[in-house]
């Protein structure tokens, strides 16, 4: 594979990188060499993850060849150290790897990114690259790995965790007592197979090793780990799978959303149904425990039992108290907030305190696997209420131990506690062992939030661990100062990077009004306005005529799609729609998502329509990774700003600690509330639109139906690789008439190859010589009647499948014609010969009565376009075509055969673009701009 030198690093890439990709990779390296934080964005399309990977291993690479080299005796490597240091270059060539092990120095990249389907995308990028040697290891759940059926059978994640544990504990696990004694004997894992989730499955199913605790074998050496976010933004999960960042890199690819992980990470809620729950299964395992005895002992090797009848009164009495104290919560409006501490208080009231929780944690975490893995109890009851309470308690003292004061101060900054009326239930059942009662009705239940304002909390517990660098990157970080200020760790390192592809590849329109003049504003105020709605109908209809192929149109909730859906089928828009382009709309549920993607994708390939629409929602899983490349997705139609609902518990909190930590900080660079607000609806929208241009000869329309979106700060939000692009429309005419031309010029730019020539080219004027010079003939052999010639459409109509070129007189309106796809391939035999002889042609085709074969290769590309024009036009059609064919030529009104072609071409439910682009083969030179612009 070539090798290009970036930032005094070699580099392995596939071919020579764009300047966009070489920037890129300057960055990337300088993070990993200066060791300081980065925040690089670079637009879908620009070969980011390939950049990423390549940029990354090579660094790395030389890295563990620079560290290794130090480490050897000087006697024997004075000479190999001086040349690495000087000629870095070396360090990839074959030399270095026979002599030195760089996987035996201990330094990785940790490569997280949002869900386990983006990290297979990466996956698939490193396995096309050079660097697919190197060690991988993908980490995942064991609801994606595990395939001993005892575990994988289990539905509740709690118990399903307990339960392998337990197997494992027992040394029951069949698969899991494998992977140690095989692994070192297994080529297929340990001789740097890079292997995505899928792969792990199918190799650990063959071999009959654990794919979970394989994945944690091959995490010990390699080079580059695979991991979702929560994996190392989860401090708890991240212990659980011994991940350990100090000294490593860690790579945050689709961070446009790693404020909200950051937040989410540290926040939870528990309700008092959960509570009573807990109540229920400390009481159910108590009564157990008086009937057997000794439930508790471990029957296996009569060890004491991890827990005693002293420890299961001693939760159940703080769990009674813990419901007694959120039970004693007054609300005097629907919710009450208060500050982060609160939660310690309220926990405090059940005699839960720093100085305890851990005996706390170590016994209910106990109680949990032993309730997981007994199957007597109902399905209902498998510790998952117990579970919550672990993960508060871990997250509200985990980080004390050391300094509570500090601590406290840190959750009174970042943190509060909402508090709201949990949803009515008829009765909820719990069990009271000292009074002897089943259960308790309770009318006053509610919801307790735990949560996190400052995404600079995960973040700086993530850099506590001393990693050596943290890479965010994304294709839509913008903009960059709002979320480094949310992150409040040092990023000294950024890039924006333009996009790849031309100005004359992407279209990005802002449409103020729909066709009836209303104007489009999906504002709360007018959203539901039956007049809004119309006209927003009426526009993405005008757009499906134009627009080939896939059609893709967000709208910001999917209530708002629900809502426009049934307007549109009640006033006739949506059937509409769907002759021409069949509607598929995103679903809620995961179950059906793969297969409305799939018969999308199949609709867009039928002949029989003009592509296919897909209405989404932003922030839903088609905006999110999802690649339309190419005929799946030409155009993307933004129907409003997804404003995060105004009412929603978490948006009132976060606006308010922003507008109070402004004012503490009393920075002019502060987030304000406002800012944050309109960033959260404008970051959905660059995802959004980011679903359509997918690689450097990709193209496309962005339409954004909204006329919000011509507000400074709103089009300064957007991604900056598409504010030079974006236009206005006042009115809905001029969009139409753009959105043709764009359409037009970027098609007929790749289905024909223009010659640049002072000499005509052979479909421009052979065919008219031809008939002048074929009748001069004829008429001078045969007689009179041999010169009258039939026009073409008439040989057409013959049943007959050969046609007499000599006794079919070609329409003259050819004679001007412009070179177009079906005759391309004269144009490119014209631009390969020479001005001279092309000249010389010329000069004797006066003297020759038999056409050149390329003329007679024209005259066959010509009866070829009408023949198929017949095949694929109905009877009337198929008249009106010879009519206007026929009348142009007399008339020479472009006007006219323009509107009847549309017609003909495009009408009611008919699809033919490409006979309709074809036939500017056949119009007037002085006619051709007018075509283009149609």
């Amino acid at each position: 594979m070539p090798e290009y030198m970036i930032n005094e690093v070699p580099v392995n890439f596939p071919y020579e990188p764009y300047s966009v990709q070489t920037t890129y990779m300057e960055k990337v390296i300088e993070c990993l060499k200066t060791g300081v934080n980065g925040m690089l964005e670079s637009p879908t399309g620009t070969g980011k993850t390939l950049c990423l990977l390549c940029a990354s291993l090579s660094w790395l690479t030389l890295k563990k060849l620079q560290i290794q080299v130090s480490s050897l005796p000087n006697e024997t490597c004075n000479d190999l150290f001086r040349g690495l240091q000087n000629a870095p270059d070396a360090a990839s060539s074959s030399t270095w790897n026979s002599v030195l092990e760089p996987s035996s120095v201990s330094l990785s990249i940790i490569y997280a990114s949002r869900t386990h389907s983006q990290l297979t995308q990466v996956i698939q990028e490193l396995k096309k690259s050079g660097y697919s040697h190197i060690k991988v290891s993908v980490l995942g759940s064991r609801e994606q790995l595990c395939i001993n059926p005892l575990v994988s059978q289990v539905q509740e994640h709690v118990a399903k965790v307990n339960k392998c544990r337990a197997l494992i504990k027992v040394k029951n696990c069949y698969f899991y007592n494998n992977v140690e004694r095989k692994m070192g004997n297994n080529a297929e894992f340990m001789d740097n197979a890079v292997m995505d989730i899928e792969d792990l499955v199918k190799a650990g199913q063959k071999k009959k090793l654990c794919p979970y605790y394989t994945a944690r074998e091959l995490k010990n050496n390699a080079d580059i780990i695979f991991i979702p976010y929560n994996y190392i933004l989860d401090q708890k999960r991240m212990r659980t799978q011994d991940i350990s960042l100090a000294g490593n890199i860690v790579i945050l690819d689709e961070a446009h959303n790693i404020e909200k992980i950051c937040e989410e990470s540290v926040s939870m809620s528990i309700s008092s149904t959960d509570v009573a729950l807990c109540i229920t299964e400390i009481t159910q395992i108590m009564e157990d425990f008086v009937k057997n005895n000794d439930v508790g002992f471990n029957e296996t090797d009569d060890s004491p039992s991890d827990f005693n009848l002293e420890d299961l009164c001693m939760l159940k009495a703080m769990f009674l108290e813990l419901e007694r104290a959120i039970d004693g919560i007054e609300l005097k409006s629907e919710d009450a907030t208060f500050p982060g501490p609160y939660i310690v208080e309220l926990l405090a009231q059940a005699q839960v305190t720093q100085q305890n929780y851990n005996l706390l944690l170590e016994v209910l975490q106990n109680v949990i696997q032993f309730r997981s893995v007994t199957n007597q109890f109902s399905l209902q009851f498998k510790a998952a209420a117990l579970q919550k309470v672990v993960e508060l308690l871990d997250l509200v003292f985990k980080s004390s131990t050391s300094d509570f004061v500090y601590h406290f101060e840190r959750l009174k900054k970042n943190f509060k506690v909402h508090v709201t009326a949990e949803e009515s239930k008829s009765s909820k059942q719990t069990s009271d062992f000292w009074n002897n009662t089943n259960s308790t009705n309770k009318t006053n239940g509610k919801v307790i939030s735990f949560m996190c304002f400052s995404p600079s909390y995960g973040m700086k517990e993530l850099m506590k661990q001393g990693v050596r660098c943290v890479i965010f990157t994304s294709g839509t970080l913008s903009p960059l100062p709002a979320l480094m200020s949310e992150l409040d760790i040092s990023i000294p390192i950024t890039l924006e990077n333009p996009h790849v592809i031309g100005q004359n590849q992407v279209n990005v329109c802002i449409v103020k009004k729909g066709a009836d003049g209303f104007e489009l504003n999906s504002s709360y105020r007018t959203r539901n306005d039956p007049k809004y709605i119309n006209s927003l109908g009426g526009t993405i209809l005008n757009m499906s005529r134009i627009v080939p192929h896939g059609l893709l149109v967000f709208f910001p909730s999917y209530p708002v799609m629900y809502m426009c859906k049934e307007a549109w089928q009640e006033s006739g828009v949506w059937s509409q729609i769907t002759k021409m382009k069949p509607i598929f709309v995103e679903p809620r549920s995961k179950d059906s998502f793969s297969q409305v993607m799939r018969e999308y994708y199949e609709a867009v390939q039928d002949p029989t329509y003009r592509g296919a629409c897909f209405m989404a929602v932003t922030r839903g899983k088609v905006s999110e990774g999802l690649d339309f490349v190419d005929v799946n997705g030409r155009a993307v139609i933004v129907t409003g700003l997804p404003y995060p609902p105004m009412k929603d518990a978490y948006v009132k909190l976060k606006k308010e600690y922003l507008s109070e930590n402004c004012k503490k900080e009393k920075d002019s660079n502060c987030l304000t509330a406002d800012q944050w607000y309109l960033y959260e609806a404008t970051r959905a929208v660059n995802q959004a639109i980011g679903r359509v241009i997918r690689h450097k000869d990709d193209y496309g329309a962005i339409i954004l139906c909204d006329s919000r979106f011509e507000q400074k700060n709103i089009m300064t939000a957007l991604s900056t690789w598409i504010q030079p692009q974006i236009k206005k429309y006042d009115t809905f005419g001029p969009v139409i008439r753009d959105l043709k031309k764009f359409f037009f010029n970027v098609m007929y730019r790749r289905d024909v190859t223009v010659v640049k020539s002072n000499i005509p080219l052979a479909s421009d004027v052979i065919l008219g010589e031809y008939v002048s010079t074929v009748n001069e003939s004829s008429r001078s052999e045969a007689g009179p009647e041999s010169g009258k010639k039939k026009d073409l459409f008439s040989a057409l109509d013959k049943p007959t499948t050969v046609i007499d070129f000599n006794a079919v007189n070609i329409m003259p309106l050819s004679q001007t014609s412009g070179c177009n796809s079906s005759c391309s391939s004269i144009a490119k035999s014209s631009a390969s010969t020479s001005k001279s002889e092309q000249n010389k042609e010329t000069n004797e085709k006066s003297n020759n009565t038999e056409p050149r074969p390329s003329d007679k290769q024209t005259i066959n590309s010509t009866v070829v376009y009408f023949e198929k024009v017949k095949k694929s036009l109905d009877t009337s059609n198929y008249y009106k075509f010879k009519s206007i064919c026929f009348e142009y030529d007399k008339t020479k009104d472009i006007n006219k055969l323009l509107t009847y072609l549309q017609d003909i071409f495009l009408g009611e439910s008919r699809n033919f673009t490409s006979l309709f682009r074809d036939f500017r083969c056949f119009v007037k030179s002085r006619h051709r701009n007018e075509f283009d612009d149609f």
